[in-house]
């Protein structure tokens, strides 16, 4: 009898890099249905959108958060890759996986296709967080190597779960590492020294710069990212049970040894990237020219609309548009003949010198409110501000941080009536007493001559104001008597004379002069 087979009976045995590719493309199908990745991914969004919420986006503000949230995003992961990890050898499953033909070095190696998975993850989550805060899209200075950290971090967690969970396969290891690693983290702001410190330097998320738009070595920090998870992987490769020890002696030692080596190099690298950083960040020392190469009076962008001038830091000329709503309705009441105060933007300090010396000024921040009640609140704040300086009540003098006794003075009546009719609320809020001006001291009297002013036709105000706009200005003045106000200011002392480097008493600065 004559037997014919079509098929031989036993298959050639796969190669090594063949049978890790299938096991790779298995445990990646396994990693993307995991509900702790897709979990990650939703709250690390939610987080990171929610810190940048409330407040007009910046770079230095959008990558820090989206850093933040990259964390969670890898403790989330560093859950799934654990639990991938310690599969086989949990519940006394390695009983089975021990007659499997794929080896345990294999399975180890193709665990590692989460770390890919896992730098997409972070990439999805900032390009997802980048769009839910659209149409208001981040303005300053744009540092592609903080953006690159949010794409670092994510792989590092999952990596990290690799290796815990070869190593320690229960499933309390997992969630017992993410405590540790929290508590680390907790550990070196305790033991920040301040800006530039040794434990800002291996903080995994960037500090933002020392002033808006200094350079920061955020490139060597992304290379002692990637050296951490060069090591990570590592460590993957050479521990018993996960390395090469299964394929056979000779291999095993050849591939415990390059992973040894490897290991060394990625913490001298890392090693050596903290220590750039150290060197190149000047947190530590800065000196006023510094300041001024970044946010002096000859970088800003200045541009006038409808006779005040506007000067943003460089990158921030969009928020013009923000400022003008808050300012144009105080400037459309003064007189033709008033000075109309510039708006001008500052950085992390303030060299208390106006643009132009003998022109009212004031300052803002790069903070201000997206939307909603945030940002009437800077609208409110700015329309205070201008007010004030329209008549005289804010000055850009080292001193004007101060509070100053306005009560009685008739500008202090007029800066806040301009204010009131500006605001949707405005006469509500002076009669509960609310309405202020900052730095300024008032009584219950100027509210009441705020509530005379306001019960007289606007126009009728506006041309008397144009009339006697000089005498409202002074400070001893009575010049609104005409219009029923009846508060009569306080005399007026000389000015104290105050050494440079003397401190003040106090923060009463007296009469407002």
């Amino acid at each position: 009898m004559t037997v014919t087979i079509d098929e031989p009976l036993l298959r050639a045995v796969p190669s090594g890099r063949v049978a890790v590719a299938a096991l790779a493309r298995v445990e990646a199908r396994h990693f993307l249905r995991s509900p702790f990745v897709w979990g990650g991914v939703v709250l690390a969004v939610g987080l990171g959108v929610a810190w940048s919420w409330t407040r007009m986006p910046t770079w230095d503000s959008f990558q820090q958060n989206a850093g933040m949230s990259a964390l969670v995003l890898g403790a989330a992961l560093l859950l799934a890759g654990h639990l991938a990890a310690g599969r086989d050898r949990r519940a006394r499953a390695d009983e089975s996986t021990r007659s499997m033909p794929a080896t345990a070095a294999r399975r180890g190696v193709g665990l590692l296709v989460a770390v890919p998975i896992a730098a997409l993850a972070g990439a999805v989550v900032y390009a997802l967080e980048l769009a839910i805060l659209l149409p208001a899209w981040p303005v300053g200075h744009f540092d592609p190597w903080a953006g690159l950290v949010v794409v670092v971090l994510p792989p590092i967690g999952a990596a990290i779960g690799v290796l815990v969970g070869r190593a320690l396969p229960s499933a309390a290891a997992g969630p017992l590492t993410v405590v540790a690693l929290v508590v680390v983290l907790f550990l070196l702001l305790a033991l920040s020294t301040g800006p530039g410190g040794p434990a800002d330097q291996i903080w995994p998320v960037p500090e933002q710069p020392w002033e808006v738009g200094a350079d920061r070595p955020t490139g060597w920090h992304l290379i002692y990212l990637c050296a951490l998870l060069v090591g990570v992987v590592a460590l993957i490769s050479w521990h018993p049970g996960t390395g090469w020890r299964s394929w056979s002696g000779t291999a095993w030692r050849f591939g415990a040894t390059s992973s040894v080596m490897v290991l060394v190099v990625a913490l001298l690298v890392a090693g050596f990237a903290v220590q750039r950083q150290d060197a190149e960040d000047l947190s530590e020392v800065i000196y006023p020219d510094q300041t001024e190469a970044l946010t002096g009076v000859a970088v800003l962008d200045c541009r006038t609309y409808l006779e005040v001038r506007y000067c943003a830091l460089p990158e921030f000329a969009n928020w013009a548009r923000q400022w003008r709503a808050a300012v144009e309705p105080v400037a459309a009441l003064l007189p033709v003949a008033a000075a109309k105060p510039a708006v001008r933007q500052i950085g992390g300090s303030d060299d208390f010198e106006p643009i132009t010396p003998g022109q009212p000024e004031i300052v803002t921040s790069t903070s201000w409110g997206r939307f909603g009640r945030w940002a009437e609140n800077s609208r409110l704040e700015m329309a205070r501000a201008w007010s004030a300086a329209a008549v005289g009540l804010a000055k850009r003098d080292p001193m004007s941080w101060q509070s100053c006794d306005g009560a009685g003075q008739h500008r202090t009546v007029v800066g806040l009536w301009l204010l009131a009719l500006t605001q949707p609320d405005g006469p509500a809020r002076v009669a509960r007493g609310e309405l202020r001006l900052p730095h300024v001291r008032q009584g219950p009297a100027d509210l009441q001559a705020v509530a005379t002013l306001l019960a007289v036709p606007t126009a009728e105000v506006t041309a008397y104001l144009q009339a006697h706009w000089p005498q409202v200005l002074d400070p001893a003045g009575t010049a609104l008597a005409g219009l029923g106000v009846t508060t009569t200011p306080p005399p007026i002392p000389a000015a104290p004379i105050v050494e440079p480097d003397s401190a003040p008493p106090s923060e009463d600065a007296g009469v407002c002069r």
